[in-house]
């Protein structure tokens, strides 16, 4: 699924201190949250559920305001 971290991804992550797991955790987050956006786009583009296309909407909302809180900290 798009956004999923690997096993892999998880293991560099426990080997990682400080600053420089917070710029990795930040960018994988990121892409985590880019996935859950991809999904609820195609949740709008093909659901018709009245409830599930407004909870896709605040999904979409929700998730780019974090990556714009990561991104910021990423660029110090």
């Amino acid at each position: 699924m798009e956004g999923m971290m690997s096993a892999e991804d998880m293991a560099s992550l426990q080997t990682l201190t400080g600053q420089d797991f917070d710029t990795a955790w930040a960018t994988m987050m990121i892409a985590h949250h880019e996935g859950a956006i991809a999904q609820a786009q195609t949740v709008k583009a093909s659901g018709s559920n009245p409830d599930v296309l407004v909870l896709a909407d605040q999904i979409i909302a929700a998730q780019q305001a974090e990556i714009d809180q990561m991104t910021a900290f990423l660029a110090g």
